[in-house]
Parts: structure tokens; sequence; C-alpha cells
């Protein structure tokens, strides 16, 4: 999973109150090269919508599916039934933490502050979701903390932000990406190229 992030380092959150749309933008994250699919447990019968991602996907294909807001041991034991390959959290939480080591899931798990952070990386996280960024100094903020954090581990940057900000957290220290619905447009061209932008601006050649 690690080789999955490297290669491709956002992870396309799902986050949408209409099944159907979420579905209509899980696959055109597909389709466009995304390679991180996350559903989060805030879209209704989100477990369905992962065993529908899954059996679709053709044999050698490179994409995963995991599920995000997986807040307590319940909500990541169902993710795990659904076949979720990776895990997202939103907070520090053990019980989540040790679903993943249990099930040899990639664990994405959220902090914000210094305590938090050394915490999920003590609990095994492989990849600190720093959240949320935005309302607290975004680029900036990510900066300082990686000062004396920089060694524990991998950050995502995650909380909500637009595709043209990505150079700045990549500058401050994040190697991986959480966006939306924001990577997508009205026409598939539009989503098709916005995406790409996106893409290029994580893996930092543009």
């Amino acid at each position: 999973m690690a080789a999955t992030v490297a290669r491709s380092p956002i992870i396309a959150v799902v986050r949408h109150a209409d099944p159907a749309e979420a579905a209509r933008q899980a696959e055109a994250f597909v389709r466009h090269g995304l390679e991180m699919i996350e559903v989060t447990f805030t879209v209704p019968d989100a477990t369905a919508l992962v065993r529908r991602l899954l059996a679709a996907r053709p044999a050698g294909a490179t994409w995963k599916v995991g599920m995000g807001t997986v807040t307590t041991r319940d909500r990541g034991e169902a993710a795990a039934a659904a076949g979720a390959e990776f895990l997202v959290t939103p907070n520090v939480s053990a019980a989540v933490a040790e679903v993943a080591r249990e099930r040899g899931l990639y664990l994405c798990m959220g902090a914000l502050t210094a305590t938090e952070l050394v915490a999920a990386h003590e609990l095994g996280a492989d990849l600190l979701k720093v959240f949320p960024l935005p309302p607290v100094g975004g680029p900036a903020y990510l900066s300082v903390i990686r000062g004396p954090l920089g060694d524990i581990g991998p950050m995502l940057a995650g909380g909500g932000y637009g595709v043209d900000e990505i150079p700045a957290y990549r500058a401050a220290g994040a190697v991986a990406f959480g966006l939306g619905a924001q990577m997508l447009e009205a026409t598939e061209a539009g989503s098709a190229a916005k995406i790409a932008r996106a893409l290029a601006h994580a893996r930092g050649i543009s």
C-alpha cells in the first residue's frame, strides 16, 4: 500500500449524503486515474459501495478501496468485512489501530496536535493524517508541527482545500493529500484535467 501512496499520493475522499452521487464520484475518481479511493461511513450504506467498487475492479488493476470516518472498532470490523484495503480515521483510536493490525490493513490515522500525532505514530499508523489543517493555519501549521515531529512518519494533509493549494502543503512536508469532490468538474474533460493537475501537484512535477 505504501508503494501505491508513493506512486499516486492522493486519497480521493467520497463523502456525500446521496449514495448514487457518492458512487458517481468514486467511479469518476477511478476512471481518471486516482488509485486510493476512500469511501467514508457518512455515505449511506457505505459498505455496499465498497463491495460494489471491488466487485467491478478488473483483474490486474492497481487502485485500492478503503473506508474513512472509521471512528470505532465496530466500523473497523465492518470495513474489513466489506473488503476495505485501508482504513482512515479523523481521530486517534487505539481500537481502530487494533483492527488494522489484526486484519493487516494499511492505517491512515487522523491527528492534529503534537500529542495526538505522537500517539497515532505509537499506535502503528502507517500514515499520519494531519486534520483539519485549513482552520488552524494550513501549510504554515503543518510546517511548524513537522519541525519537531518530522521523523515520526509520513504525513497526509487533510481537512478540505483546493487542488492548487497542494504545492504549498507539499512544500510544508506532506507526502500525501486528502481531497474529494473539489477535484471534479461538470464535464468529463474538466474532471480529467483537474485530477491530472492535482496528481502533478502531488507528485511535485508542476
